[in-house]
């Protein structure tokens, strides 16, 4: 009988599965951040012993994979866009990076991670078949989209890495310092234009390159040919 309990399942919990043990690691990632994470960890939020989360998962890296995977779910893309290829860009940018600021401290694990799931291969599917269904040649298509790629990257990961704000921390201040600093830093392009150097919106940062980048591809489009 006490052999037979321990593999019992109370009433009032549920089974252990992939998904649960992919969500509990997503919970102490938002908490902690990835260095936060490990397999004992994981047990503990969810009541069982660690060596049982080996009968769902293979490992700690297949527990990451499998978050990347649900982040990247959370883009919600259709798999073939409507509407012009310009909105569709827009839609699948902006979709990549409002999925990945949903859970800041994972996002740079997803931009980072290397994947070739179906689920992670479902957005760039998406961006391929509507810069392809335009008209733009295959590997027109393919330079667009690792350029993107790219850009999300890099402006992602240096949205990630600036510091979270505390409560007591005064924005306009700490800007106005940044400001007094690079005005007086004794380089004359960067003093010229210190007031708007000190400021990083990211977002209005992100949406100026976005539309940079659709400028450039307009030359490729097929109606520029």
């Amino acid at each position: 009988m006490a052999s037979e309990s321990r593999h019992e399942v109370p009433e009032d919990r549920e089974p252990l599965s992939r998904a649960r043990i992919v969500e509990a690691a997503l919970e102490i990632i938002d908490e902690e951040g990835v260095d936060g994470l490990s397999m004992r960890r994981i047990a503990a939020r969810l009541g069982v012993q660690a060596m049982s989360l080996y009968n769902h998962v293979q490992s700690k890296a297949d527990i990451l994979d499998g978050v990347t995977e649900y982040i990247t779910t959370e883009m919600r893309m259709p798999r073939r866009m409507t509407g012009d290829w310009e909105d569709g860009v827009r839609s699948i940018a902006y979709g990549f990076r409002q999925a990945a600021l949903r859970h800041p401290r994972a996002g740079e694990l997803v931009l980072m991670r290397q994947l070739s799931t179906p689920t992670a291969l479902a957005p760039v599917d998406t961006m391929l078949a509507m810069m392809l269904e335009h008209g733009f040649g295959e590997a027109a298509a393919v330079h667009a989209l690792r350029l993107f790629v790219s850009f999300q990257v890099g402006s992602l990961l240096q949205e990630f890495r600036v510091p979270q704000a505390s409560a007591e921390w005064d924005k306009e201040a700490a800007e106005q310092a940044r400001a007094a600093y690079f005005a007086g830093s004794g380089f004359p392009a960067v003093a010229k234009v210190a007031p708007i150097l000190a400021v990083n919106d990211h977002e209005a940062e992100f949406a100026f390159g976005v539309e940079l980048l659709i400028d450039a591809l307009r030359r490729l489009a097929p109606a520029a040919g």
